[in-house]
């Protein structure tokens, strides 16, 4: 039967449509993979639409082998997402299956009705089997997204090969398999799940992308921390609410004379401060803790559950640390040092309240002569880390009332 020229638009549309996958890459998207696949489907879809008289299954042979191929090229692109091993021997195996069972169909039965439904079913395994791995290890919003898309066109094919067992016979003429009811059917599968698909693909692409850049407008490029609202957003997170309780011990630092370290040695060094002083207190911090760089040399810590004791204790450390490190250019005048000011959130206080009292303890440690730690009074544990009791110069309690500073003794 005649070819009409609507018949050509099921596999121009799906070539259209991988063109257009394959052409995002160049705007900064991972997506020419899932291309590949669509443009290796029309290419299957296309030679069905070329009839031939020839006894033998050549044709039917590789248009169907271009469409199985098309579906693990797809599942391939799916694993790629989450690091997944790519089994070539299985692939090989998934073609070569599909390969006899068409010739089977072809020169045992003469039927177009056998070859689409061994050719679905190798697709179905496929899918099905592309999905469990992948959903095992999908993890967010977008492969989530496209974990359904596969359980779906699993399903639709799954659903469609238990027809196509039911399915009578056609005709034995050229084209009458591909005018029927059930080549309709086929073409339309295909048509439909490569647009699901390319939907599928440029909404989860389109997630990620405004997910990437909401992360690095939350994140401090110099340091890889957070910057002031990355910590805001992550405060106003349900991971926020654990911070923002009594017993959250905040630390403020910062670098001391940052401006001549600037002047002294140049920008570039400069930054390279910033970026091992904040290496530095992220490594002194807690997992459960947060680390932020708030502008300029100025960072902050969060630590919840945390007692006075063991947060100054963590910004003792931090301060010591900083003063230890070596530098390119090791000279006395190359060693650098960090204030902190260190509070607890108290209950029925603000968290903003108790950011206002570090801050405060950060600048007295500053009128103090720097390099030091800055605490509000309290009563002190005689279970501290002995090390500790070795820089008792550098950590001094200040009465929160009278604003009156004292060297903390013992520590």
């Amino acid at each position: 039967m005649p070819v009409a020229l609507l018949d050509w638009a099921v596999p121009v549309t799906i070539l259209l449509s991988g063109l257009a996958l394959i052409a995002m890459r160049y705007l900064g998207f991972a997506t020419s993979r899932w291309g590949y696949a669509l443009c290796c489907l029309s290419i299957g879809f296309a030679l069905m639409l070329i009839e031939t008289n020839y006894a033998t299954p050549f044709k039917q042979i590789v248009e169907d082998n271009f469409i199985v191929a098309s579906v693990i090229l797809a599942c391939r692109a799916l694993n790629d997402r989450v690091q997944l091993n790519n089994n070539i021997a299985f692939d090989l195996t998934m073609l070569l299956t599909s390969t006899i069972m068409v010739a089977i169909s072809r020169t045992m039965f003469d039927s177009a009705r056998l070859e689409t439904l061994f050719v679905q079913a190798c697709c179905a395994f496929v899918l099905w089997r592309g999905y469990i791995r992948f959903s095992i290890l999908a993890a967010t919003k977008s492969d989530k997204i496209l974990s359904f898309t596969f359980l779906l066109l699993a399903m639709v094919l799954t659903g469609q090969c238990l027809l196509y067992i039911a399915a009578s016979e056609t005709e034995r003429l050229s084209g009458a398999w591909r005018t029927s009811v059930w080549g309709n059917l086929v073409q339309f599968t295909g048509l439909i799940g490569s647009i699901t698909l390319v939907f599928s693909v440029v909404i989860a692409t389109t997630y990620e992308a405004i997910e990437k850049y909401r992360r690095y407008a939350n994140l401090d490029p110099l340091t890889n921390l957070l910057n002031r609202r990355g910590l805001d957003a992550v405060l106003a997170s349900a991971q926020g609410e654990r911070l923002k309780k009594p017993a959250t011990a905040i630390i403020l630092a910062d670098i001391d004379h940052f401006k001549a370290i600037n002047d002294r040695f140049g920008h570039s060094f400069g930054d390279l401060v910033i970026k091992r002083f904040g290496a530095l207190v992220q490594s002194h911090t807690t997992t459960q803790g947060c680390v932020a760089r708030l502008g300029g040399e100025e960072f902050a810590v969060l630590l919840p559950d945390t007692c006075l004791d063991d947060a100054i204790a963590a910004a003792e450390k931090m301060r010591r640390s900083f003063a230890a490190e070596r530098w390119p250019c090791d000279r006395k005048e190359s060693e650098f040092t960090a204030s902190f000011g260190v509070a607890l959130v108290e209950d029925g206080e603000a968290l903003s309240t108790a950011f206002e009292r570090a801050d405060q303890f950060l600048y007295a440690a500053k009128r103090m002569g720097r390099n030091r730690v800055a605490a509000a009074k309290h009563v002190w544990r005689e279970t501290l880390d002995p090390s500790l009791q070795l820089g008792h110069d550098n950590v001094v309690y200040i009465d929160r009332v009278t604003n009156e500073s004292t060297h903390r003794p013992g520590v």
